[in-house]
């Protein structure tokens, strides 16, 4: 798990479109944080689960933190669609990385220990959108459940 984080960080910091050296932290925030909102109930532990995820990967401090979420938050609510942060993180990630953030998509909505038809439908539309392969989907949705 903190192997992916580092080479997420990794993969960022090379990839990233010139001018904006937090686009795919945010992009990769942003999913999470829709995530966390999918269905009634349980936002408090899966908000910590997309704090943690994020701290993590990018080495954030507190403020950076607090920053990045907000920022990720307003894009969240300006965007059109989901489309502009996947197309992003696609270009930006490489496969295996792509996986893991559908594995902490999984974590973020197993977190509040029950899992919701609206919840499965979006990771699995949001893998698709990755182009993430189906049995990749499967395996992570197991190694986030702990089986």
């Amino acid at each position: 798990m903190v192997d992916w984080f580092q080479n997420l960080k990794s993969i960022v910091t090379r990839h990233e479109p010139g001018d904006d050296p937090h686009a795919l932290p945010r992009a990769a925030a942003a999913l999470m944080l829709e995530m966390a909102v999918a269905d009634d109930g349980g936002e408090d532990v899966e908000l910590e689960v997309v704090h943690q995820a994020v701290r993590q990967a990018f080495g954030l401090d507190a403020n950076e933190l607090d920053e990045l979420l907000d920022q990720a938050h307003q894009a969240k609510r300006q965007s059109v669609s989901l489309y502009e942060f996947t197309r992003q993180l696609r270009t930006g990630l490489a496969p295996e990385q792509r996986a893991e953030l559908v594995e902490w998509l999984w974590r973020v909505a197993y977190a509040d220990t029950r899992l919701g038809m609206h919840e499965e439908h979006l990771v699995r539309r949001l893998a698709d959108l990755l182009a993430v392969p189906h049995q990749e989907f499967i395996r992570r949705k197991l190694l986030a459940r702990g089986g």
